[in-house]
């Protein structure tokens, strides 16, 4: 199945699914999702400085990535994300979980979304929808009723799909980052990073990225639209807006981490809430769990039967 098909059969489940769900068009680059400019826009509150003014943009995306923990986040043995998700429609639940590799068990990855409306809407019965990888076996669709995918693209769409993830490892994701200008994001001031997903195609336009001054806090992220020869394919056609508050240290196993760097000590911080905005829809995130070093190898597991077949490697 390739990405074009894997989102449209998410997001004709439900708006929920195509709004939440952070896919990955290219095997080391998050496309994300899409939908009509109509988020409320940063705003330029100084004249645009110099190339040469402007700091350098890798450096403050180093200094952001530091905070969160820099390449300790490398070291984790484990990680799992729970979210309340609050829209329109309704609410819902997005969780997902990750095991790094061990011995000879390959990472493992599973993305789980629930959400209201089956018939993508508010009055539908809630569906329930899985895409996960475990020891080489691949699925997606609704738990009883999974069918196979592709091992390497479940586990790139599954690792995608969850927005902190996303967020901690936006230095291997983007590349081509450069400092564009100053601009108040939600009555702060910023300065706006342009950087380009790793892989994509050079007709597609670069995100932006918000750092806060002067402490290079991550506030947050715009995503262009698709190019037009692109977007009648896309499952919603457009652009989007998120923006992240409450950054607080996540829950830890026993494991010890190194520190990121000579400045930074051994601690992982993460978000706890999310908003993004889509074609006037607001989509508010609230993490109930955000934990590290606290899944076993092995602790997920492909479905017995996928497709109407026993697993693979079963």
């Amino acid at each position: 199945m390739n990405f074009a098909a894997f989102s449209t059969a998410f997001s004709t489940r439900s708006t929920l699914v195509a709004l939440a769900l952070l896919a990955t068009a290219t095997p080391a680059a998050p496309c994300g999702l899409r939908t009509a400019t109509a988020f409320p826009q940063a705003q330029s509150d100084a004249p645009s400085a110099p190339p040469s003014a402007l700091p350098d943009g890798t450096e403050l995306l180093r200094r952001a990535l530091d905070r969160l923990g820099g390449d300790a986040w490398n070291a984790i043995g484990s990680f799992e994300s729970v979210a309340r998700v609050e829209t329109p429609m309704g609410k819902g639940r997005v969780a997902y979980s990750f095991v790094a590799p061990v011995a000879k068990l390959p990472a493992a990855h599973l993305l789980v979304q629930t959400m209201p409306g089956g018939d993508g809407t508010a009055s539908g019965a809630e569906t329930t929808l899985e895409l996960g990888v475990a020891d080489g076996v691949a699925w997606m669709g609704e738990p009883g009723r999974a069918q196979p995918v592709e091992p390497a693209m479940a586990a790139e769409l599954a690792g995608g799909g969850d927005l902190i993830t996303l967020v901690r490892s936006l230095s291997a994701r983007f590349s081509d980052v450069r400092t564009i200008g100053r601009e108040t994001v939600d009555g702060r001031p910023c300065w706006r990073l342009a950087m380009r997903p790793v892989g994509a195609p050079p007709e597609h336009a670069p995100w932006s990225l918000f750092l806060s001054e002067p402490d290079a806090e991550i506030v947050g992220l715009e995503i262009p639209p698709p190019p037009r020869a692109e977007a009648a394919n896309a499952p919603v056609a457009g652009g989007q807006s998120m923006r992240f508050r409450r950054w607080e240290p996540v829950e830890r196993g026993n494991r010890a981490l190194a520190p990121a760097s000579e400045d930074t000590p051994a601690r992982l911080v993460s978000f706890r809430e999310a908003t993004i905005t889509t074609a006037g829809m607001k989509i508010d995130m609230i993490y109930e769990r955000v934990a590290v070093d606290t899944l076993a190898p092995g602790s997920i597991a492909a479905p017995a039967s996928i497709g109407g077949g026993a697993a693979r490697g079963r």
